[in-house]
């Protein structure tokens, strides 16, 4: 009896030539294939968690092909599953952190190839309060909000560099939040400029981690928070730390791992959810779901 694949495909993620490799390759790949395939094109933020929601549990695999957001919909939407079925991931996006870590291809045919052939592992979810989930990082201040601000048209074109062409449209007015962070049964007050919760290789293209410092299944968290910097000289040093990925030896940098953190702020602060906007909260709490999907690569 042939198995059900329910492939989701956000339009919007990816240049008009990544999409079309998709639709006759990818495709004459699955039908090949003894699934009986089934594409949905999403049409709106918030498709792609609806209907893995509602109808995930009648397929054997769902596979998200578009950037980190529409695989972050897929999940949001399987985790409310009692029975949920293995994930695929075709990236098609703009940085695609979570298929870097992963090892997948950013090629769509060979992706697609991974999509039937390829190992299905175990993987931690991150849960944002109560009802959210992330892939890989939840973050806050500077930088954060150029992961969701920037036009997705300059996304496509430029990559990376649009992220940063945001960012530094606020460099000059860095703003620094006061909270107290709460990780194994420790808290830690201080003032921060940045910060992030992650369960990834790189994180906008900018933070990156070494195979040595990040196992996707372990149970645990990154924590990275930047603390604000007393002078300009200060600042340099901690971009320096960032960039060459020195974060336990820094002290501006507050560098743990955990699986349940609380963070307090005195006033609402903007978080970003794997790269969409999170929303705006004074206290959040975010926990590792050990184990709670199976993704194949």
């Amino acid at each position: 009896m042939a198995g059900r694949m329910l492939v989701v495909r956000n339009p919007k993620a990816g240049s008009f030539l990544t999409q079309n490799a998709f639709l006759e390759a990818a495709g004459v790949i699955f039908k090949n294939e003894d699934y009986n395939v089934y594409v949905y094109t999403t049409t709106a933020r918030g498709d792609a968690t609806r209907l893995a929601g509602e109808e995930g549990d009648s397929f054997d695999r769902i596979v998200a092909f578009g950037g980190d957001g529409t695989l972050n919909e897929v999940i949001n939407g399987v985790m409310r599953l009692e029975k949920r079925p293995v994930l695929g991931y075709i990236p098609a996006g703009t940085t695609n952190d979570f298929a870097a870590g992963l090892g997948l291809s950013r090629n769509v045919v060979r992706a697609a190839e991974t999509v039937l052939t390829g190992e299905p592992v175990l993987l931690d979810v991150g849960q944002f309060g109560e009802d959210r989930y992330f892939s890989y990082v939840a973050s806050f201040g500077t930088f954060t909000k150029a992961s969701y601000s920037a036009p997705q048209d300059a996304k496509n074109l430029l990559g990376y560099a649009a992220y940063l062409l945001e960012g530094l449209k606020s460099l000059s007015d860095i703003r620094s939040y006061h909270m107290t962070v709460t990780v194994n049964g420790e808290s830690y007050e201080d003032d921060f400029i940045f910060g992030a919760v992650s369960n990834a290789m790189s994180v906008g293209g900018v933070m990156k981690f070494s195979a040595d410092q990040v196992d996707l299944s372990d149970g645990l968290f990154e924590v990275l928070m930047i603390r604000t910097p007393g002078s300009l000289a200060a600042l340099q040093q901690l971009l320096i730390d960032v960039t060459s990925r020195n974060y336990a030896d820094c002290d501006g940098i507050l560098f743990l791992r955990a699986s349940d953190i609380l963070v307090r702020c005195e006033a609402p602060i903007a978080w970003t959810v794997d790269g969409e906007n999170g929303g705006e909260h004074a206290e959040i709490r975010l926990r590792n779901c050990h184990h709670a999907i199976t993704i194949l690569k």
